[in-house]
Formats: structure tokens, C-alpha cells, sequence
């Protein structure tokens, strides 16, 4: 839920801060005032695009915080532990700072955070609905989605899609395979011949083989400065080995009377252990080798085998091993598209599997859209529709889809005697408002976000019509917390919070948001039912708006 918003050098806000309350809150003003400052506040606090002009003019920057309260077991508690963001509190604070030059940051409990996890965030927290909504009636996928959304069909949906997407990924390997079939002989001839040809070179490592070739190679020079080497440590008059003895003696003798000199003295112990340790490696190393000459000739033999095929097949020697592999890889390929038919019996088995679980959901959805269908025509009755009757119409696809078997379409009448069609084709605009604020209130019902904002969602509605609309969306907030903005005063009169927007004509203009008390709350309303002027009839008739709010309740 929605508790806090802080608005600082944001548009017209100079600096507001915001307390919400659960229930039904609404938000009014004059036009012109800045109502739509909350909403664009709240949409870049969760991850909405910005631009430089919700930067405040003169200012360099603005920074919104908007806070939240959720309950444990909540998707978006689960979503905080899964990216080590909660913090006991049983709070989220997100964050948004949208600079002038164009760059904006973002956190979340005041960690730095991407958009793409602001969004992800809140989906979970808020559920945003605008009057443009309507026009999404209008879309040919709209009423399978909404259908799917209310009855919570995403799961067998979701498996539709991808069964359908193994039955064409399948008919594409058919396909492959009998593309290939005129190619495939000589394709796997030429890989035999490649693979017969590198199979005994690339059993040895080049690295070690080039190696090995340098250190025989030099051999002679290798020796003698290991003899030089190992004498000068051990074996000349002095030696280092003697010499660093010597003043090991020399340090011993005064290193219990100096810290520092303790420590240079177990500095050179170590050394010496280190030196002696290698001045025997080196001895064993001098005692091991020797040199060679058949092996030197037939390291150079693999090399030059390695560098003619390098040359050949374009690539460097050390990558025949890796193109080896990769030939490999290839040729079992091509051995398995050998026999189409067995692809072919594939496909029939995705396409199978697609059609089942197709089946299904079409059955589910053709079962759930008439009581579906009923509850919409009820719920749009009192929207001044008293004769309104819908209806889904299921048409079998020429070919079935990702999407399923049938395209759904939304019939509708709103007079009695005349048979239902497409919404796009016989409902008006003002109907298509009604029609499009309920379906959005049906399906807020069902969503697992704690707050909703309707954005001007009644215009077009009005009288009694708008007086039912803010009882339904009364309703509503008996279980979510609804944050709606309005120009309706028979909605606005239902709410629990009122917030008022006024902008103040200061240097440069500003916008403030405040809460209104009762009596604020009667003006308001005579405002917004009769004008600037308020009169004894407006106020007498906001006085009723609001005791049919107390009557409802």
C-alpha cells in the first residue's frame, strides 16, 4: 500500500511531501492545476520513462520517493528476498532522481537499482489504469486478454504458447533435414575426409609440442647457464649459499637486541630455506635433462605437420584441435537429420501435444466466457445501459496460433430486440467509457497489486451515472487501496481521502496537494458540480453527495 510521496523540485512541485491513507483516496483541482503531478511522480518512482521537464525550472535536478508498506508473505516481500532487499521494516522505499541534463538514477530501500528493477517492483506494487483504456476495447486481442486475465488463464495459456513453439521449432528441423537431404552425402564425405586427415595430429598438444621442440633446441645454452647457476649458489669458493650463512651468523648474534634486527633475521632464514630449496631443483633439473636429437627431429616433423594444415584451413595451429571438434560435432548432426521420417514423426508428436492443451484452453475459455459475459452485463446495467447484453463469440482460426484456436471477440447491444455486435462496430464513445471502466474495475478486482490509480477513467459519464461509478469504486477500496483522479464530483463525494490540487502563483508557479477537511470537502464538491460561483443550491446539493456517501456506507 501506498503510504508516503515526496515530491521535491518535480514539474510545479517545489517541495511536497504526501501522506495516503487505504481506501478510497481521490485527487481534484481546476484544470490547469497539476493533477496529474502525483501520477507522473508515482510512474517514475516505479520505473516509468522520464524526460527534463518534470525538472522543475531553474532547478538541476528533482527527486521523488515514494514509500510502501506490504505484508509478509506478499509477491513483492518474496521479490525483496530474492534480491536481498529487504530490511525487516515491512517498508520499500523507491527512489527516483531525474537530472536536467537528461540522466536519471534510481533505488530501492536505498540500494542503487536499475529501471528494468523498479519495473519489475512495481507491477507488483500498483496497477495503473488511464482513461485511454477505452481504446484498448478496440483491439482485436483485447477480449481474449481480458478474459484470460479475469479468469486467471496465464498458465495454460502460457503452455499453449509453448507447445505451439516446439511443434514449428520441429516442423523447422523437418524442414532443415529435407533441405539438406541433396547436400547432406557429400557434406559428411567432405567432413570424414577433414576429420581423417586431422585425427592424428590434434592427439598432441601444439603448445606443449612447440615447447618442447624451443627447450631441446636450446639445450646447450640452457645447461650452461644452469651450471653457471648452480655453482655460483653452491658450489664456488665462496658460494652464495656460504656467504648468505656467513651473515646469518653475523645477524644472529646481535638480533636479540633489536626487533627490527630479529626481523631481517628471519627474513634471510627464509630466504635462505628458499634458495636452498631451489638450488636443489636446479640440480635435479641439470641431472634429468638431456639431449635428444631423434625426439628434436620428431617434435619438428609435428610441427611442420601442424603449420601445413594450419595454412590449409585458414586458422591458427593451436585451433586444429577446436575445429576438429567442431567437424565432429557437425558430421553427428548431419548423421542425425539421416532420416527425415523419424523428424517427421516428431512433429506429429508437438503437433499433438499443441493441439491438446489448445483444445483445452479454448474449452475452458468457451466455458468460463458465459457466466464471464453475464456478470459484465450486470455490472454495466446501472452505467445508464438498462437494455445492455454482451456476448463472446468464438470463430475457429484457419490456422491455430501461439494464441489458440479461436479469435474471441466482445458482441454488444444496448437495445433490447437488437442482436449483439463487435463492440468496435455498435457501441458509442460514451459507451465505450462505461463499458471500459467497468471491465477495468472487474479485472482490478482480481490483480495481486495493493494499490490501483484510475486516471480520469469516468470521463465521458456523468449525474447518476457517476454517482454509481463511485460506489462501485467505493466498493472496490474495501479491499485494495484506490487512488483515483476526478473531475466527478458523485465520485469524488465517495471517497474516504480527498486531496485537492490548487497552484499558487509564486515566482515561478507551483503546485501544492492538500488534504481537505469536511467542510473543505463540501466546497470542493459545490465546485466541481456548479462552478466558481458557489451558491446555497451547490452547496445544499454537495451536502447530499456526500450524506449518500455516509447512506452507501
Amino acid at each position: 500500500m501506498l503510504t508516503h510521496l515526496t515530491l521535491i523540485n518535480f514539474a510545479l512541485a517545489d517541495h511536497l511531501v504526501l501522506d495516503i491513507e487505504q481506501g478510497f483516496n481521490v485527487l481534484t483541482g481546476e484544470t490547469g492545476a497539476g493533477k496529474s503531478l502525483l501520477l507522473d511522480a508515482l510512474s517514475a518512482c516505479l520505473g516509468e520513462r522520464t524526460d527534463t521537464n518534470y525538472v522543475r525550472y531553474g532547478a538541476e535536478k528533482a527527486d521523488i520517493t515514494a514509500s510502501f508498506s506490504y505484508q509478509p508473505q506478499s509477491p513483492e516481500s518474496y521479490w525483496l528476498k530474492e534480491h536481498e532487499l529487504d530490511d525487516d521494516t515491512g517498508e520499500i522505499h523507491l527512489r527516483r532522481v531525474i537530472f536536467a541534463t537528461g540522466r536519471s538514477k534510481a533505488w530501492i530501500n536505498g540500494r542503487p537499482s536499475s529501471l528494468s528493477e523498479l519495473k519489475e517492483l512495481g507491477r507488483l506494487l500498483v496497477q495503473l489504469y488511464s482513461q485511454h483504456s477505452q481504446q484498448q476495447l478496440l483491439e482485436p486481442p483485447y477480449p481474449k486478454h481480458w478474459l484470460d486475465r479475469y479468469r486467471n488463464f496465464y498458465q495454460p495459456a502460457q503452455e499453449v504458447k509453448e507447445a505451439y513453439q516446439n511443434w514449428q521449432a520441429t516442423i523447422r528441423q523437418h524442414q532443415s533435414a529435407l533441405d539438406a537431404q541433396a547436400t547432406r552425402l557429400q557434406r559428411i564425405q567432405t567432413l570424414e575426409l577433414q576429420l581423417e586427415e586431422l585425427e592424428e595430429i590434434v592427439q598432441t598438444d601444439y603448445k606443449e609440442t612447440e615447447q618442447e621442440f624451443d627447450r631441446l633446441s636450446h639445450h646447450e645454452h640452457i645447461m650452461q647457464d644452469c651450471a653457471y647457476s648452480l655453482n655460483a649458489l653452491d658450489e664456488a669458493e665462496p658460494s652464495i649459499n656460504q656467504e648468505l650463512a656467513s651473515i646469518l651468523r653475523r645477524i644472529e648474534t646481535h638480533s636479540g637486541r633489536s626487533e627490527q634486527l630479529s626481523e631481517i633475521y628471519n627474513s634471510i632464514v627464509n630466504a635462505q630455506s628458499e634458495l636452498d630449496d631451489a638450488t636443489s631443483n636446479l640440480r635435479q633439473f641439470m641431472d634429468r635433462q638431456s639431449f635428444d636429437p631423434e625426439r628434436m627431429e620428431e617434435l619438428n616433423t609435428h610441427l611442420e605437420v601442424f603449420h601445413r594444415l594450419a595454412r590449409k584451413y585458414r586458422i591458427q595451429p593451436e585451433e586444429l584441435k577446436q575445429e576438429y571438434d567442431n567437424w565432429q560435432l557437425e558430421l553427428e548432426k548431419l548423421h542425425q537429420l539421416e532420416d527425415p521420417e523419424t523428424l517427421a514423426e516428431q512433429v506429429e508428436i508437438a503437433h499433438g501435444i499443441f493441439l491438446e492443451k489448445a483444445q483445452h484452453l479454448d474449452q475452458i475459455r468457451r466455458d468460463a466466457s458465459i457466466p464471464l459475459a453475464k456478470q459484465l452485463t450486470e455490472q454495466v446495467k446501472p452505467l445508464a445501459l438498462p437494455e445492455a447484453h454482451f456476448e463472446f463469440k468464438f470463430e475457429p482460426l484457419e490456422q491455430p496460433n501461439a494464441e489458440g484456436l479461436s479469435f474471441i471477440q466482445l458482441l454488444f447491444t444496448a437495445n433490447k430486440g437488437m442482436p449483439p455486435q463487435p463492440l468496435a462496430r455498435v457501441a458509442s464513445g460514451g459507451e465505450l467509457s462505461r463499458i471500459a471502466l467497468v471491465m477495468q474495475v472487474m479485472n482490478a478486482e482480481k490483480t495481486e497489486a495493493e494499490t490501483l490509480v484510475f486516471d480520469e477513467i469516468d470521463v465521458g459519464i456523468s449525474g447518476g451515472t457517476a454517482e454509481v461509478v463511485g460506489r462501485l469504486l467505493a466498493d472496490l477500496a474495501q479491499h485494495v487501496q484506490l487512488l483515483c483522479i476526478t473531475h466527478q464530483p458523485q465520485v469524488a463525494a465517495q471517497s474516504d481521502q480527498h486531496l485537492l490540487v490548487k497552484k499558487q502563483q509564486t515566482d515561478p508557479a507551483s503546485s501544492t496537494i492538500i488534504e481537505l477537511d469536511e467542510q473543505q470537502r463540501v466546497l470542493e464538491l459545490a465546485r466541481m458540480s456548479g462552478g466558481v460561483e458557489i451558491n446555497d443550491t451547490t452547496l445544499q446539493h454537495a451536502k447530499q453527495l456526500r450524506q449518500l456517501k455516509f447512506q452507501h456506507s
